[in-house]
């Protein structure tokens, strides 16, 4: 009896979510207007190959199998689910209000259905017999690819690309990344930095054109991060010198306009409202966002005005997808991601400039120094320090703590406060006596 409500309640909670009865079954497939048996014994031998391949799995891909093969039986109540939702959405494509409503409402309905699958006893065996407890989740989100967006990946495509023409958002697109194609590196704020020759380009679009094959929003995601890194690597190689995240983005300004694919545009907008929260605290979640930078630097892009700065409207934009998409977070911000650090230069003179720093987690204080006296071009690095501030104190960090480290434990407290990393003068550099101490790194009091 427990399990019959509380499936009825995960049915009725996707009934009212949809706005519909999903009771109809998708169309049967006919091949060739008749049916082909297998004679009996090769039905035995394909049986015992098949449960052959099944023993050889590793036990995720075996959980991601059987979770698949139920999604396809409509007899069990998973099945049902899946297979209702996926013909209502095929039915049903012009019944949302935008690509962002579309995509949110395919994001809910996968959550749904791994908060079911945890709780159901359908599975056999159960999940937490092959999976740990703390891979689960990812299983489940795997699975839930290859049940849900698979089968949709080209009604996705379609419904997202009427959504963009119907806006007139799709001829604006086409006629921005034309513009912008022909401006040099310089003029889409590129500064200094050699850009990728034609044959990388060339490399970097046939990347994008597999990405666009995949309905993975993580294998996506992990591609677009191969890609940025390979634009990184080509700017550091062409002028042996290192770049900061703020030389980044206008190379991929400059890289997204010559590949002149307006479609990178939904794939964008496709990984940002479908990829796991869990999975957006990364470097790819990070290069996410500057991919969505860039593309909203070309639809911005006007001819007397180079595309440098994001405007207010696309940070704010930004800020509120963050806050939405991981409620985990208090204030997510986009300077949060790992190996990011976001650092701000107080001068007497002329106040304070901030830049976004490549630190690893075990990137101490004094080499953090160093970088930023080389980004901030200070001739006398020794008499400079970092710094971190709240609203009420000002702490000296000591030469061998972590800032990566120290941002994670102040972000884990209950209640998050507002603090910065500032870089600059100190009037007495006598100042090295630990005060405190916090998972094995000294926050040295000014």
């Amino acid at each position: 009896p427990q399990r019959t409500n509380r499936n009825r309640d995960v049915g009725g909670s996707l009934q009212r979510h949809t706005g519909a009865n999903c009771d109809s079954a998708p169309p049967t497939l006919r091949l060739g207007g008749g049916s082909f048996i297998l004679p009996r014994a090769l039905k035995g031998r394909f049986r015992k190959v098949s449960g052959m391949l099944s023993s050889l799995m590793t036990p995720e891909r075996r959980a991601v199998k059987r979770i698949a093969e139920l999604s396809r039986d409509k007899s069990s109540y998973f099945g049902s689910l899946v297979q209702d939702y996926i013909s209502f959405v095929q039915e049903n494509r012009g019944c949302h209000t935008s690509g962002m409503d579309f995509l949110q409402t395919l994001r809910q309905f996968m959550t749904q259905m791994k908060a079911y699958l945890r709780q159901s006893s359908e599975l056999d065996p159960p999940i937490e017999s092959l999976i740990p407890e703390d891979q689960i989740d990812q299983v489940l989100e795997k699975a839930m690819h290859k049940c849900v967006l698979k089968p949709l990946k080209s009604v996705i495509e379609v419904a997202l690309h009427d959504f963009q023409v119907s806006s007139g958002a799709w001829q604006q697109l086409r006629e921005n990344l034309a513009l912008a194609k022909t401006k040099r590196p310089q003029e889409l704020g590129v500064d200094g930095a050699v850009p990728p020759d034609p044959v990388a380009i060339e490399k970097i679009r046939h990347k994008f054109l597999n990405m666009r094959k995949m309905y993975s929003p993580e294998k996506k995601v992990s591609l677009l991060l191969r890609v940025c890194k390979l634009i990184y690597t080509i700017m550091q190689d062409n002028s042996g010198r290192m770049y900061g995240a703020d030389d980044f983005l206008p190379m991929l300004t400059y890289v997204v306009a010559q590949c002149d694919m307006p479609q990178l545009d939904t794939e964008i907008q496709y990984m940002m409202e479908l990829l796991d929260p869990s999975l957006l605290q990364g470097e790819g979640g990070y290069y996410l966002t500057s991919a969505y930078g860039a593309m909203s630097l070309i639809k911005n892009f006007q001819e007397e005005q180079a595309a440098r700065v994001l405007s207010s409207e696309t940070r704010n934009t930004l800020h509120q997808w963050h806050r939405r998409r991981t409620a985990q977070r208090s204030v997510p911000s986009v300077d949060d991601f790992q190996n990011y650090l976001r650092v701000a230069l107080q001068e007497v003179d002329t106040g304070c400039t901030a830049k976004t720093l490549v630190v690893h987690p075990y990137t101490t204080t004094e080499e953090v120094c160093s970088l930023c006296a080389y980004k901030f071009k200070i001739p006398d690095p020794e008499n400079y320090a970092l710094f971190l501030v709240t609203e009420d104190t000002s702490q000296q960090l000591a030469p061998d703590t972590h800032p990566q480290r120290i941002k994670a434990e102040l972000h884990s407290r209950p209640r998050t406060q507002i603090f910065h990393f500032v870089y600059r003068k100190v009037p007495n550099l006598n100042l090295c006596i630990p005060a405190i101490m916090q998972n094995g790194n000294c926050l040295q009091v000014e």
